[in-house]
């Protein structure tokens, strides 16, 4: 089985990538600024490819994928901050937003769905977010991109429902890691405080729930939006 994981050596994607290995996968890690020494000598001796792309870019695809063959699973983990009231939001961030949540993931599902169709248990998920469920003041153009990927996932799930090829959302809450750093010490702690479990959530414990939609058994399992937020709706 074979898996490619965008956004691989982020927190989140890195403990998918980790969970992936442990369920049998080859898997191939895409990343960005992260040092190619530092990826090369977590994963020595794993069955783990490397591929560097500035998602900001407008790329084409076939210059870096070309290679890439029998394809089973193809996680969308890429996706960056963005913290602040609208009037503050440049043409240029609201661009930049688009381009990394929205406009590369489709690209991306594009560029490998008749691949992922010759697979017996061919997947495509993408890391949302809880606001993408019910948005956030001072994150709305945030907000709006992973609402869009929400969408995208449930349009997507009916085209591809009578193939092998699931798709599927997970919509984390807070999660404990990079994107939580646009935050001070003083305000996470007040944000978990509030929360329910008042704790923030463990970024294995959203690649357990994406090993789960890896599985064989999850066949009937798509267009779902897995809420992984420790019962924080809002």
């Amino acid at each position: 089985m074979k898996a490619l994981v965008m956004g691989g050596s982020g927190s989140i994607g890195s403990a998918i990538v980790d969970r992936l290995l442990k369920d049998g996968y080859e898997v191939i890690v895409h990343y960005h600024h992260t040092s190619i020494e530092t990826l090369q000598t977590r994963y020595e001796q794993q069955p783990v490819q490397f591929i560097q792309i500035d998602l900001m870019q407008d790329i084409v695809f076939d210059d870096y994928f070309e290679h890439i063959a029998n394809l089973d699973c193809l996680v969308y983990a890429s996706g960056t901050a963005l913290y602040g009231q609208i009037q503050d939001m440049s043409d240029e961030m609201i661009d930049s937003s688009y381009q990394i949540h929205v406009r590369q993931f489709i690209r991306i599902c594009r560029f490998f769905v008749d691949q992922l169709r010759q697979s017996k248990n061919g997947r495509i998920i993408v890391v949302s977010s809880i606001w993408g469920e019910t948005g956030a003041s001072m994150e709305s153009v945030y907000s709006a991109m992973k609402g869009a990927q929400i969408t995208f996932v449930k349009a997507l799930s009916q085209e591809l429902a009578m193939t092998s090829v699931t798709v599927n959302a997970i919509t984390p809450g807070l999660v404990y890691g990079n994107m939580s750093q646009v935050w001070s010490e003083a305000e996470l702690t007040s944000i978990t405080d509030e929360l329910p479990q008042q704790r923030m959530i463990d970024p294995v414990e959203i690649a357990h729930t994406c090993s789960y939609l890896c599985h064989p058994l999850a066949k009937s399992i798509t267009g779902t939006i897995q809420k992984v937020n420790g019962a924080w709706y809002l």
